[in-house]
């Protein structure tokens, strides 16, 4: 019965006698659910399993003279290349092994490779994997199965419940023809010791009287007709995958990779921001806390400031360095032995004026560099004018310093 995708499910889509494919789905029972029937494959709404008619591969059994497991799939891969079913060129998806029974020193192995014509329309990126059709049956144990895929006969061939070999038989009706293609299926199997004694021919589908008659006669095999059985999820995944898919499913890995690293950086660029507008309300929260705790001292500080200007303004009074006697004394701790007198020291408003003469002019601005070198005058601002020169050659000079503190009257 029809039914919707269920994306956690695992999805088969297998071919059926015509054009059409069925969809099915496996829910974690591993039950299987037809889902619906689709005109292409690419119809399919996302990944899935692919049954892979017979027609598309070769299956090559064959007793290998060996139990090591490990060097079976060179041994192997030399037949095919002997035999010339696959090339050096050709990757490793194009071939997968299976190991069917193993006694003494023999093994049972079967290789399956996929046809170098690989049709475009199983050719996209929402194949997961392929499995061949044979692998995807419950089959019958030491039987010949007969089916049809896309409109020709496919026969298996089964040692136990393992299928030993798949092919498709070149007429599309159970004619005489088919019969004897299958009777030498059945002998070249038989022969070789791949197959045990086969048991009987099972048809799956849509079979006339008359067909199951003939091969039941020219096989001498007893036929049973069945309806064609919901597919199975094989035990062992295949490995066949034709290098069309893998160089998609590699692009879209790509993509992946892609966008997994955009995604990085956007999540790097969301956070960053985040961080940033974080940071900048947590600032703005600080700025807040720092102007309501500056509000809170403005009336000590006000109070500071005022007590401050009034000590700036008194003193000019209340500082010793500033009294004119000590002035004087320390204006005149620089004065030169012999070449240089003061004749006035005035002070109005905390301004300093000094008045004196030279014998050289050059006197005067060294006493003026003096008075700015002097520690304990530095409290003011120095300033000289030009000296003036009097006919005797002597030079009378000014020197002001202004009180870097604020002025009072």
């Amino acid at each position: 019965m029809a039914g919707k995708i269920d994306k956690s499910h695992t999805h088969l889509l297998r071919a059926v006698n015509g054009d059409e494919w069925e969809l099915w789905d496996f829910s974690e029972n591993r039950r299987a659910n037809f889902i619906r029937r689709l005109s292409t494959p690419s119809e399919v709404p996302g990944e899935m399993v692919v049954s892979l008619p017979a027609e598309y591969t070769i299956t090559f059994p064959t007793w290998l003279a060996t139990s090591d497991r490990s060097v079976i799939p060179e041994i192997l891969q030399l037949q095919l290349e002997k035999r010339g079913l696959l090339n050096r060129n050709s990757g490793p998806s194009a071939v997968d092994y299976r190991i069917i029974e193993t006694r003494e020193n023999q093994t049972l192995a079967i290789a399956t490779i996929l046809q170098p014509e690989f049709p475009k329309e199983l050719a996209f990126e929402r194949v997961r994997h392929f499995e061949p059709s044979a692998y995807t049956f419950a089959l019958p144990q030491n039987r010949l199965i007969i089916w049809r895929e896309q409109g020709r006969l496919t026969v298996a061939a089964t040692r136990g419940p393992a299928p030993i070999t798949v092919q498709v038989l070149g007429d599309c009706e159970l004619s005489a023809t088919a019969a004897l293609e299958l009777k030498c299926i059945a002998f070249q199997l038989e022969a070789q010791g791949l197959c045990e004694r086969f048991v009987g021919i099972t048809l799956w589908g849509e079979f006339t009287v008359e067909e199951s008659e003939c091969v039941e006669r020219h096989l001498g095999l007893k036929v049973t007709r069945d309806a064609v059985p919901p597919p199975n999820l094989p035990q062992v995944r295949s490995k066949l995958l034709p290098p069309e898919v893998t160089a998609l499913h590699e692009s879209r890995r790509r993509r992946r990779r892609i966008r997994s690293a955009i995604g990085l950086l956007a999540g790097v660029y969301v956070f960053g921001v985040i961080a940033l507008i974080g940071y900048v309300f947590w600032q703005n929260h600080v700025a807040d806390e720092l102007r309501r705790h500056i509000l809170t001292q403005t009336p000590t500080v006000t109070a500071i400031q005022e007590t401050a200007e009034r000590w700036r303004q008194i003193e000019l009074a209340a500082n010793p360095r500033f009294y004119p006697v000590e002035v004087l004394y320390q204006v005149a701790s620089v004065l030169p032995h012999d070449g240089l007198r003061l004749t006035a020291l005035e002070m109005q408003n905390g301004k300093v004026t000094i008045r004196g003469e030279a014998s050289t002019a050059p006197a005067t601005f060294k006493f003026a560099e003096d008075i700015k070198a002097k520690p304990e005058l530095q409290m003011y601002d120095w300033q000289m004018a030009s000296p003036i020169l009097r006919p005797d050659g002597r030079a009378e000079f000014t020197i002001e310093g202004i009180p870097k503190l604020a002025q009072i009257n």
